[in-house]
């Protein structure tokens, strides 16, 4: 069967207009003859480039980054944005305690009206002991999603693409330390991805940014990925439990990351197989130092009280979870159903080819 992902769906013979230029295209097409535009990808758009007026006296015109009226640090559209895709949705928030957001999110909903729909998640973390941090986690965010996109969209598995997409991040931000003088100090980040289709969710993970599964109707919320820190080493070799390891002293010094001088292992990689719907949540560690327990944060997001109020509210939820709680790092959340359709209230699971994945680590 040929996968519809890399075809476009069917429609209405009337013609509809390409997002990226405009022009005239038909329910038959997968790109936009035109201009080349993707017709069956839909992506969140980045942090804007805008000067916005100060918070504090409203002034417009800044020096060296700080207001002329009144000396506040100047706002960036990256202190806070949220984007809802309706089946994705995320937030990404400076917090209360840096001066920056120096996280980045970046996600795309495949083929949302064909047999095969899936929506892709990347979540970077800058590492903030490195100059620039912002840049190598927008830039490693914004080159996993380009790549998962395209293999995707070309038919290739999701746990070879994840792989390879994480690799590439690696090779754009290791050639993003050529700028910088001293290379030890070049900006890294960690990067968190998440493929969701029917009948799996593939992961792949670079230090401590984190991927949930969050159940619905009472099933089992789990994590899945295990963080490339000292204290995830305890965790995952059962000396202590997560609560206990991350009070420790250098609980939190990543051993793996983004940038020049990684480590060389390649992208951890792993598939599971939900048992029903739920959520997939892709976080940096903003949000889980708050709350690292899956089913606490399922039933923060919802899915265990009455009602469902969607995943942007969602995502705005687990943020204010985060900064009521002291908000000390940047915060970014990003939510997706699974199925990657519609929300969990209404869906069923159902397997793309009428078998279950399995729920076993890949490593490339």
């Amino acid at each position: 069967m040929t996968d519809p992902r890399t075809q476009a769906p069917p429609g209405p013979p009337d013609a509809r207009t390409c997002s990226g230029c405009g022009a005239h295209v038909l329910p038959g097409d997968g790109y936009c003859e035109e201009c080349g535009t993707d017709l069956l990808v839909r992506r969140n758009a980045p942090p804007g480039s805008a000067t916005l007026p100060c918070p504090d006296c409203g002034g417009t015109a800044f020096t060296d980054g700080y207001c002329d009226n009144c000396g506040r640090l100047a706002p960036s559209p990256r202190d806070r944005w949220e984007r809802d895709l309706g089946v994705v949705a995320g937030v990404s928030d400076r917090g209360l305690r840096h001066s920056r957001n120096e996280d980045s999110m970046a996600f795309a909903v495949i083929g949302e009206d064909t047999e095969y729909p899936a929506s892709v998640i990347v979540v970077c973390d800058g590492v903030s002991s490195s100059i620039d941090p912002q840049r190598a986690s927008q830039l490693a965010a914004n080159t996993t999603l380009d790549h998962l996109v395209r293999a995707l969209r070309q038919g290739e598995p999701a746990p070879a693409s994840t792989s390879a997409a994480i690799q590439s991040a690696q090779q754009a931000v290791t050639t993003l330390a050529e700028e910088y003088r001293d290379r030890s100090d070049a900006p890294s980040c960690t990067i968190a991805t998440a493929v969701v289709e029917r009948g799996r969710v593939t992961v792949g993970w670079v230090g401590d940014s984190r991927v949930y599964w969050l159940a619905a109707d009472g099933g089992v919320s789990r994590r899945l990925t295990d963080d490339d820190t000292w204290a995830g080493q305890l965790i995952a070799g059962g000396a202590v439990n997560e609560a206990e390891a991350y009070k420790a002293p250098h609980a939190h010094a990543i051993l793996r990351w983004i940038g020049p001088d990684a480590p060389p292992e390649p992208p951890h990689v792993r598939d599971f197989a939900p048992e029903g719907p739920g959520l997939v949540l892709a976080c940096s560690d903003g949000l889980w130092n708050y709350v690292w327990d899956a089913a606490d944060l399922a039933g923060l997001a919802g899915l265990t009280a009455n009602g469902w109020s969607g995943l942007a509210a969602a995502c705005v939820s687990l943020t204010a979870v985060a900064l009521q709680g002291g908000g000390q790092d940047n915060i970014t959340t990003v939510l997706a159903y699974y199925p990657p359709t519609a929300s969990p209230e209404t869906t069923e699971i159902v397997s793309s080819n009428g078998t279950a994945p399995s729920d076993e680590g890949i490593e490339p």
